[in-house]
């Protein structure tokens, strides 16, 4: 990989992108474009919660304008697909299939092929995450084994990764496989764990009222795995449903607060939708720390 460029991952296929791109969301950039067309600043832009079905380009002739930079800026873009591996082009676009999972590039030709050459699957991302975890056939199961975080020493480094939870509705639904990831190493994985050690046991806030069970956990969770000089231990963070709220190790459920759950949802974990990724405006959702 180039020099001065990082790793981005979806679904167990990792692309390479320079290290000062930022992010996006998928559907407002390249689907909806028209809502703000323009040469936006360079951005990875994964799925989010969906966009309104406006019609941008609908009877334009020619290449579709969705596809051109000059709406919607450089961008590589992941998503689901069913068709094999391959790869195409049209107009400013190079889409590469991998394993079920689609890289949308959009960008100048020598650096969507330069982009396009380091696309390759992978079992761990680099960030230290798996493709696939358990807790996405099983959107109530808990840390195992537990540890309280509480006891963790010489924290070294936090994988922060994002899954996706089944909707208990589709007849067909979609691979249990990472959404995103990101890294903290060193101070800033030891300070993360203090801050969840020092959130308030209980949970919450929860509203099972407000959910049918088989939605009642959200569409998404965090899983960290903190290294540790004596052992990896695993704390699920929810945070998109309605039930089970909080920091879990296995051992106690913690609040969320806006110090824990800031520096795990930002950059590639970016949440969209009704928890918008900046807990400190989110003062209905995550108490005062």
């Amino acid at each position: 990989m180039p020099a001065g460029w990082r790793w981005e991952s979806f679904g167990g296929v990792q692309v390479g992108v320079p290290g000062d791109w930022g992010w996006d969301d998928k559907g407002l950039r390249l689907d909806a474009w028209c809502i703000k067309p323009g040469n936006h600043p360079p951005a990875v832009v994964r799925p989010g919660d969906g966009v309104p079905l406006i019609g941008c380009g609908v009877g334009v002739k020619g290449p579709p304008p969705g596809f051109l930079i000059k709406n919607t800026g450089w961008t590589v873009g992941f998503d689901r697909t069913d068709k094999g591996d391959g790869s195409s082009q049209e107009a400013d676009r190079t889409t590469v299939r991998r394993d079920g999972v689609e890289v949308i590039i959009q960008a100048p030709k020598q650096m969507r092929d330069r982009i396009a050459a380091t696309i390759h699957r992978v079992k761990v991302d680099d960030a230290g995450c798996p493709t696939s975890h358990r807790i996405s056939a099983g959107p109530d199961l808990r840390p195992s084994p537990p540890t309280d975080v509480a006891t963790l020493r010489d924290v070294t480094s936090i994988s922060v990764c994002k899954y996706p939870l089944p909707d208990g509705l589709s007849t067909r639904p979609s691979a249990p496989r990472l959404l995103s990831s990101l890294r903290l190493d060193g101070a800033a994985a030891a300070d993360e764990i203090r801050r969840i050690a020092a959130a308030p046991a209980g949970g919450g806030l929860d509203t099972p009222a407000n959910c049918a069970p088989e939605v009642a956990h959200g569409d998404q969770i965090i899983v960290l795995l903190a290294r540790s000089a004596t052992r990896t231990a695993e704390v699920t963070m929810r945070y998109a449903g309605c039930v089970q709220n909080g920091f879990d190790d296995g051992t106690t459920v913690r609040r969320l607060t806006k110090a824990g759950v800031v520096p795990l949802v930002t950059g590639p974990n970016r949440v969209y939708g009704g928890f918008s990724g900046q807990p400190e405006k989110n003062d209905m959702l995550l108490p005062p720390h």
